[in-house]
């Protein structure tokens, strides 16, 4: 055999093996560990290896299927990141996703159907069975469009998927998507960038921010669904009413599935709880950085600067140290959520390697 021949059939066969180990359906096994954590003495579990750096999906809603059996999040396999589901009894680790063009950030579970994930492939939309592997062509959104979409975010009913799209230099959209008809109508457009958009789970009003990487001159909004009544949220124009002497900041906001509120970060102050109609609570101060309520709001789950991750009451403001360490090997955001059932908290860690973790809170050992 001629030395091109062999290097070339050795490239086949490398090709197929990593396609091999990247499919749809493969199980990889169980590779979770668990670590008490030497300050607090939780137990934490990683869900994947040190030779799988994993990540997890945005805080802006639950990260587990419907029926609280499985935990979603983004892992290597065959040299790419893809979508996989984890068994939270087992630990098993199933691949879900091997189209490279599948945005596995983009994932957005039904928290109506355990077997349902809406994921994108650059404009389309699909409905992913995390069972069956089978993908269906939901619907496309419509050019003109440039750069990415933002995470895909469901209505409360199951009926409309939210997301965004940049139309131009200059200019933004909110759309909304049908998720039985493929419909695709258009929210709202802006002269500036949109991020964050996040489908009320309670009400027909989507929430975004003005995104600018810093401080904006009004960074929260909401508009209802049929485009009208766009306003600003949470918007303290009058400085006797601010927390603080300076303009108030506010960021990294997450709704609150039971409740219909919304939990913001206010910047070096601490967190709070916005009702739907913009008034607010001061829930804890300090310098947190994301956090995100379990469904009844009665908890609150954080992060911060250093590494750390906290579980707080929102009746009494009381705080408890779960985690330590979250940053000492890789600078990742931890962005913690809850489950469906407010049992389980789960983050991006780097505390002995890039992975997924859980903490059951359940078996907190006494404070």
């Amino acid at each position: 055999m001629k030395p091109w021949m062999s290097a070339a059939l050795l490239s086949l066969l490398a090709g197929g093996l990593a396609l091999a180990l990247a499919e749809p359906g493969r199980d990889h096994g169980v590779e979770r560990q668990t670590y008490s954590d030497p300050v607090t003495g939780v137990s934490i579990v990683e869900m994947t290896g040190p030779g799988r750096p994993a990540d997890n999906l945005y805080f802006h809603f639950s990260n587990f299927t419907a029926d609280n059996r499985h935990l979603l999040l983004i892992a290597s396999a065959g040299g790419a990141r893809h979508l996989f589901r984890a068994g939270v009894v087992t630990g098993r680790l199933v691949q879900l996703t091997d189209d490279p063009a599948i945005s596995p950030a983009s994932a957005c579970p039904d928290p109506a159907d355990a077997r349902r994930v809406y994921v994108l492939r650059g404009p389309e939309v699909l409905a992913l069975d995390i069972e069956s592997f089978a993908t269906r062509k939901v619907g496309e959104i419509p050019p003109p469009h440039t750069g990415g979409f933002s995470q895909l975010s469901l209505s409360g009913d199951g009926r409309w998927l939210a997301t965004s799209k940049q139309r131009d230099a200059a200019n933004w959209e909110i759309g909304l998507l049908g998720t039985t008809n493929g419909e695709y109508r258009t929210v709202l457009r802006q002269g500036f960038r949109i991020g964050h958009v996040q489908y009320s789970p309670t009400e027909p009003v989507i929430f975004y921010v003005w995104e600018t990487g810093g401080y904006a001159p009004q960074r929260t909004w909401l508009v209802n669904t049929d485009g009208t009544g766009n306003r600003p949220f949470y918007a303290r124009t009058n400085p006797t009413n601010w927390f603080t002497p300076l303009k108030e900041w506010v960021t990294h906001e997450a709704w609150v599935a039971g409740t219909g509120e919304m939990t913001m970060v206010n910047d070096k102050l601490g967190i709070m709880l916005v009702s739907p109609s913009g008034e607010a609570r001061l829930v804890r101060e300090g310098r947190y950085w994301h956090a995100a309520a379990c469904p009844d709001a009665s908890r609150i789950v954080a992060d911060d600067f250093e590494g750390r991750l906290w579980l707080i009451e929102t009746a009494t403001g009381s705080v408890r140290l779960l985690a330590t360490g979250l940053r000492d090997r890789a600078q990742v955001h931890p962005h913690p959520s809850f489950d469906r059932r407010g049992h389980f908290v789960q983050f991006h860690t780097g505390r002995r390697h890039e992975t997924v973790a859980l903490i059951d809170l359940r078996t907190l050992p006494p404070p």
